[in-house]
């Protein structure tokens, strides 16, 4: 089988995770589409794990579908280290997903709230961004493609 592309790969991702979104928290399927479009877009269509460039000189960089980078990277992989989960699998990836939205490690709770108020595809995909990842360079509409 041939090797996927970062958009066949997020097209064959997407529609589970989202769906998983919408069992686990209240959400909409736009806002499960908001969320996806942000990691999809951090991480290449869920495809890149680690970031190339890293934008901080000496830094790891982000990692993962959300680019987790410093004190939320290190929590992330202290969470795989004690759940004996690999850090590169999509069951990791929405497992820490979980946990931070929900607010059970971190402060990300927030989140689904903000992204559930804003009304559009556009606005949610910012309210996330803005709630959740914080992104040094924003990139909209790579976030909302």
């Amino acid at each position: 089988m041939a090797k996927l592309n970062a958009e066949q790969t997020f097209r064959a991702k997407a529609p589970a995770i989202m769906a998983k979104l919408r069992s686990d928290f209240p959400i909409g399927v736009e806002d499960a589409a908001a969320i996806l479009g942000n990691l999809g877009h951090e991480s290449a269509g869920l495809t890149i794990l680690q970031e190339i460039k890293p934008t901080v000189a000496g830094s790891r960089g982000g990692f993962v579908w959300a680019q987790w980078t410093s004190p939320r990277r290190r929590a992330y992989e202290a969470y795989c280290k004690r759940t004996g989960k690999d850090p590169a699998s999509d069951d990791a990836n929405y497992a820490y997903l979980f946990i931070e939205l929900k607010g059970i490690e971190g402060s990300e709770k927030a989140a689904i709230g903000k992204t559930v108020a804003a009304k559009g595809l556009d606005a949610k995909v910012e309210a996330f961004e803005l709630a959740f990842l914080r992104a040094g360079v924003k990139h909209y509409p790579s976030r909302n493609q």
